[in-house]
């Protein structure tokens, strides 16, 4: 089989397809023949060296979608989804080959409704997108959510999922074409940062109380920013960094508005709190309330291509690399 292998981290990172022996599958472990997975911001700040160290040579990715080629728990040529969680991808090899062995509670049955590129990105992002809004979050119906990065994976996830869940997104994006996606997505009202100032727009939506809830993918100055625009008593959750590791804080603000800044990450989440996530974003999926948005897919020998359009900033959607 051929994978994208990772031989050594850095500017430039050294990735290369090759040919390997076919995963053996152990007892509590499905064998699943790759169709699709996603070129996310995990795999690539792991082989630029910006997140972690992971044990080279290594082959990254930790979510896709793909049928079933060998299990004792699921039919051969069942639809599913796969879930990596925090080693598949991380610290052992992952999803960008053509065929891997994982354990059966990280697979979710795929929805006849969903594609194999919007079901190779519906793992990760809605997690995220599920326990920043439930279980950090706090999350209540009829609320006001205030999302960064509204047309990015995370971004995307979040203002479908929160509108599933009854409340009303508010997306933040940096130009007219991202708005319309955002849009189309679900969201309520679309702040386009290229045409209006962000605090000044949040306050006219919330008839200048603020937003109940803001969610960050972004990070950098859009996190400090962000905390300025939540009512007093609002929360914001910090879920990325793409846009800086820093940000300027108004701690007046925060302490006169006694406000909350808290962080989620997923792969804290444990195996059981994982499995119990994957079971209900899929009942959501399967009821028609969450679609991954796409931006582009690439084939095999083209991830540095889908990289590059991961890290230009312009994707509105998913990267997707065909198996």
């Amino acid at each position: 089989m051929k994978a994208i292998v990772t031989r050594r981290t850095g500017t430039p990172p050294e990735m290369t397809v090759e040919e390997r022996p076919v995963p053996a599958r152990s007892p509590g472990h499905t064998l699943v023949r790759m169709h699709s997975a996603t070129i996310n911001q995990l795999a690539n700040s792991l082989r630029t060296g910006g997140f972690g160290s992971p044990p080279l040579p290594i082959v990254l990715g930790n979510e896709g979608a793909g049928t079933v080629e060998e299990s004792d728990t699921l039919p051969a040529g069942f639809r599913v989804a796969v879930y990596g969680h925090g080693d598949i991808g991380v610290t052992t090899d992952g999803l960008y080959q053509q065929y891997v062995a994982v354990p059966d509670h990280r697979l979710l049955p795929l929805p006849a409704t969903l594609d194999w590129a919007e079901g190779a990105a519906l793992t990760v992002n809605y997690l995220t997108a599920y326990f920043a809004l439930t279980r950090t979050g706090d999350v209540l119906s009829g609320q006001t959510i205030l999302i960064s990065g509204a047309t990015g994976g995370v971004g995307g996830a979040l203002v479908q999922t929160g509108k599933a869940l009854g409340a009303h997104p508010i997306a933040v994006v940096s130009t007219p074409h991202k708005a319309q996606r955002a849009t189309e997505a679900g969201a309520e009202a679309v702040i386009d940062l290229s045409t209006r100032d962000l605090h000044q727009a949040v306050a006219e939506l919330t008839e200048g109380q603020g937003a109940d809830l803001a969610l960050d993918p972004v990070g950098g100055p859009r996190l400090g920013e962000l905390l300025r625009c939540v009512r007093n008593g609002g929360t914001v959750v910090s879920l990325g960094f793409a846009g800086g590791k820093q940000t300027d804080i108004d701690v007046v603000d925060l302490l006169i508005g006694e406000k909350h800044l808290t962080a989620y990450a997923l792969h804290n989440a444990t195996e059981d709190i994982a499995t119990q996530g994957l079971a209900e974003i899929g009942e959501l999926a399967a009821a028609g309330k969450l679609r991954p948005a796409i931006d582009s897919t690439y084939g095999l020998g083209d991830f540095e291509d889908a990289f590059a359009r991961l890290t230009s900033r312009q994707a509105t959607g998913a990267v997707v690399i065909e198996l």
